[in-house]
């Protein structure tokens, strides 16, 4: 392991993490809306991050222990974060999301869209694949597999942005009240390594 790495890991990753926990506990206590999001840090100052050492957003042990009560949270956000979840465990991810949040409360998704017709897109992002992170993949979702996630889990689904079986992009108007994300066709930029690298399967899911 290298010096920053032993840095990271041992001095700025507790520190991290215990500030968010304490801006997330704060929110809680004084019943601040709660936007939250889901394996990584905040993305605007009235969001807040869960990448926290012991949550585990598998376990609803995990989410009681930060949030308490069921019924609070308002968004949720997950940038590139369902394909590191084994599939076998992604039913649960989205039970307690389900559970978490309010009636109207939405969880946002955007992951690597496995219906993107550019087979080096595809090269980058499928498990194992070529592009950074990809060793860690444990699936590619498409508009059809993560609908039918969302729907099993009680939410009410609603795609902003993807591409259909035959390789056509299709877009709607989604807001970006329930969750700014980067890696999109509204915001993102190409990399110079494949040219839509840019592009994610977004699709919300509400809760009724």
């Amino acid at each position: 392991m290298s010096l920053s790495r032993k840095f990271f890991e041992h001095v700025r990753r507790p520190l991290r993490d215990w500030f968010q926990e304490r801006r997330l506990r704060r929110a809680v206590a004084a019943g601040l809306p709660l936007k939250i999001v889901l394996g990584g840090t905040a993305p605007a100052p009235d969001w807040l991050g869960s990448d926290i050492g012991f949550f585990d957003a598998t376990r609803p042990e995990s989410w009681a222990a930060l949030l308490g009560e069921a019924g609070e949270v308002d968004r949720l956000l997950a940038e590139h974060v369902f394909e590191h979840i084994p599939p076998d465990l992604v039913p649960a991810v989205l039970q307690n999301a389900f559970r978490y949040l309010k009636p109207g409360g939405t969880i946002r998704i955007a992951v690597p869209d496995g219906h993107n017709p550019d087979p080096d897109y595809i090269r980058h992002v499928e498990p194992g694949g070529i592009g950074p992170g990809a060793d860690d993949h444990k699936q590619l979702f498409t508009i059809e597999s993560l609908s039918e996630a969302l729907a099993a889990a009680g939410f009410r689904v609603e795609p902003g942005e993807w591409f259909d079986a035959s390789g056509q992009f299709h877009e709607t108007a989604w807001d970006e009240a329930c969750g700014h994300v980067h890696r999109c066709r509204r915001h993102g930029t190409p990399d110079k390594s494949f040219p839509s690298s840019h592009l994610s399967l977004l699709v919300d899911g509400i809760k009724p």
